[in-house]
């Protein structure tokens, strides 16, 4: 059988932690294989092993915050790949790991995934500074010695061929676990103030500062619930203090999934105001609560969400577009219904998360080596 290893930037506690969401996802793909390793970053700046079944777990030290450093740590792949004979590489990453992960691709004559997760490769393309045509030259070189190119959905095809990136691509949407997010919210009725909830870290992308702002400007009965923690949170909690919003905007910055789940689906309407995405899972996971959905059409967000199909979906992050977005639900009880009920039936055919992780570990263990 096939020994994948998987080569990530971000920071993870060993495999016996015991909030390690992302060893769900490890443990499905994992079934395909005899091995399954993961190369990645402590939380420290220690060296770690941790095994659990098929799973293996290498972790290098962090050195420092930013995930850039992964660019040079990420060379242990080399001593990795030799010790435990590895067959496929999948790299999150087109720069940052994934560009080590095609050297080592050609040096040891396995093939390679690379996937795409965030808009910020395409603005790279885009921007003509010195660090963005370095960064777009390695990201074309990993590109071209992948033999496969991981895009969630149609809207990202789009923009890697725009970009003169057309060989190799497949479609693997994101996916959503049904027997987590086993709820569907069924009562659309608005009792009290409109309770509005968002999940995401917050960073400048998700653009919740000004989504707090635009709220309190604008409607005077409301409960926003953002969940996710991050940088920004000592900034929108003074914003809270200084205008007396404490009972009206509340910040999670993490609970269970069960929790959040019922949190959700006791809200009215699900917020995605983001400046910039690329596809976020909990789009994804909101549409299989059954919610009804506002969103930005930022990042690659059209190549799931549809306007007043499955969505509300407004072209700017305009206050008056959010606005008049909201208020286009309230007042109509028939909408927020069809458009959630929509959502969720996507959800089933297209992100179910046992179909769409069998063709994802398919599409790994079949590929071969372009000179094999």
């Amino acid at each position: 059988m096939a020994k994948l290893l998987h080569i990530s930037a971000n920071t993870y506690p060993p495999l016996g932690s015991r909030h390690h969401h992302t060893k769900n996802i490890w443990r499905e793909l994992a079934e395909g294989f005899e091995e399954y390793h993961i190369l990645a970053r402590s939380e420290n700046n220690a060296y770690s092993y941790s095994n659990e079944g098929n799973i293996h777990l290498h972790l290098v030290p962090r050195l420092t915050q930013r995930s850039k450093i992964f660019f040079l740590t990420s060379f242990w792949m080399f001593w990795l790949i030799k010790k435990y004979k590895i067959t496929h590489l999948l790299t999150q990453c087109p720069i940052v790991g994934g560009f080590t992960a095609a050297l080592a691709s050609k040096f040891f004559h396995i093939p390679l995934m690379v996937e795409i997760h965030g808009e910020e490769y395409f603005r790279l393309f885009q921007s003509k500074s010195f660090f963005a045509r370095i960064s777009t030259s390695l990201m074309r070189y990993t590109f071209k010695h992948a033999r496969k190119i991981r895009s969630l959905n149609e809207a990202m095809t789009q923009k890697l061929i725009q970009n003169k990136i057309t060989e190799n691509i497949v479609l693997i949407p994101n996916r959503v676990n049904l027997a987590i997010f086993n709820q569907q919210k069924n009562d659309f009725a608005l009792k009290g103030p409109l309770k509005i909830i968002s999940v995401g870290r917050f960073v400048w992308e998700k653009n919740y500062l000004n989504l707090i702002k635009c709220l309190h400007a604008n409607l005077a009965d409301f409960h926003l619930t953002l969940v996710g923690g991050g940088k920004l949170k000592h900034e929108y909690e003074r914003y809270i203090h200084e205008n007396n919003l404490d009972q009206k905007v509340c910040l999670i910055e993490w609970m269970e999934q069960n929790d959040l789940v019922d949190l959700i689906v006791s809200s009215d309407l699900y917020v995605q105001y983001s400046l910039s995405e690329g596809m976020p899972r909990t789009i994804i996971e909101a549409m299989a609560l059954q919610m009804p959905i506002i969103s930005t059409d930022v990042g690659s967000i059209l190549g799931v969400l549809a306007h007043r199909s499955n969505a509300i979906v407004i072209d700017s992050e305009s206050c008056d577009a959010l606005i008049h977005a909201i208020k286009a639900l309230t007042q109509d009880a028939l909408l927020r219904e069809s458009i959630a009920k929509q959502a969720y039936r996507d959800v089933v055919e297209k992100y179910e998360w046992n179909s769409v992780f069998e063709m994802y570990r398919n599409e790994i263990v079949s590929m071969r080596y372009e000179h094999s």
